[in-house]
């Protein structure tokens, strides 16, 4: 998947692969020694390699892609039937080719198909697939939709790679997970300035910060939010029950006051990414990313969650 969205980067461009928390610093140095380096910027357009100097980066020396044509279809990191695993594309791939007629669409993806729509038009039906690299994205989730005019009518969700590595998020940390997941919900409501004061909330905590040195801006933030007619009519009505993202917003403002004053209180459940089909069907597809992003959904290796505060 990586290496896949790679291939769509265009030149200047610099990649450095961090394997571990001591490589960042010197891995982002190479980086930008890359980016500033106009040799290996040119070596890079005829396909010469990473910034880390890694030799082939799947590219041949035409800047064609392994897996395909470089800057192809941007659903290309998606794999190659427009959402489905990028690995077992030969059988089904062939399958939708034959149903078609023998066309297809670029990069594999599936012609859209007609079906009726809950006012008995009969409207395409499109597949789409949301992650897994997206901004302000729950990290490896991958929802694949099939999307008639504007409403999503079956989903299905998958997490890349769930079960390497440890879980981050527990009891102990969970008003910093709060405050991140706002911070990505209200950057992908385009509210970035409000995101950033909840991030640097988030990062103080994180780094050790006490309670007490950063409870004011946290609850300036949490006012100030709660006082926006903006974003109460931007996400007024979306979602119903569980994905009802107002009363969700609100779960969590309420917990990260409660947390900055002392004061106990439930916290908000985070839904288990299996359970997000059935909370996106029917939804306007537009409303898709805030709901998912208000939900935070629980990503994490099941195995190592005890003490998590989910539903």
């Amino acid at each position: 998947m990586i290496d896949r969205i790679w291939a769509q980067v265009s030149a200047p461009r610099a990649r450095a692969d961090v394997t571990g928390f001591s490589d960042v610093t010197g891995a982002l140095d190479v980086a930008a020694a890359a980016l500033a380096d106009p040799g290996r910027q040119a070596a890079d357009r005829t396909g010469a390699g990473r910034a880390s100097g890694g030799g082939d980066d799947g590219e041949d020396r035409a800047g064609r892609h392994a897996d395909g044509p470089r800057g192809g279809h941007p659903h290309d990191g998606h794999g190659e039937r427009g959402g489905q695993d990028g690995g077992d594309s030969g059988e089904a791939g062939q399958v939708e080719h034959d149903e078609h007629g023998g066309m297809e669409l670029p990069g594999g993806l599936p012609m859209a198909d007609l079906g009726e729509d809950r006012d008995g038009l009969m409207l395409d039906r499109l597949h789409v697939s949301l992650g897994p690299v997206l901004p302000d994205w729950p990290s490896g989730l991958v929802v694949h939709l099939l999307v008639q005019g504007d409403v999503i009518q079956e989903a299905r969700a998958e997490v890349l790679d769930r079960d390497h590595g440890a879980a981050f998020w527990n009891a102990d940390n969970a008003v910093v997970r709060e405050l991140d997941g706002i911070g990505r919900f209200l950057a992908v409501a385009g509210w970035a300035d409000e995101s950033a004061r909840a991030r640097r909330v988030r990062d103080a905590l994180l780094a050790g910060a006490p309670t007490e040195q950063v409870a004011g801006v946290a609850t300036a933030t949490v006012r100030r939010l709660r006082r926006s007619r903006t974003l109460r009519w931007l996400v007024g009505g979306i979602g119903t029950g569980t994905a009802d993202v107002s009363a969700q917003l609100e779960a969590r403002l309420a917990a990260v006051e409660a947390a900055m004053t002392d004061r106990a209180t439930a916290p908000p459940t985070h839904v288990a990414a299996d359970a997000l089909p059935d909370l996106l069907v029917g939804a306007e597809f537009a409303a898709a990313r805030l709901i998912v992003a208000v939900l935070d959904p629980d990503t994490e290796p099941v195995e190592t969650r005890e003490g998590v505060l989910r539903g």
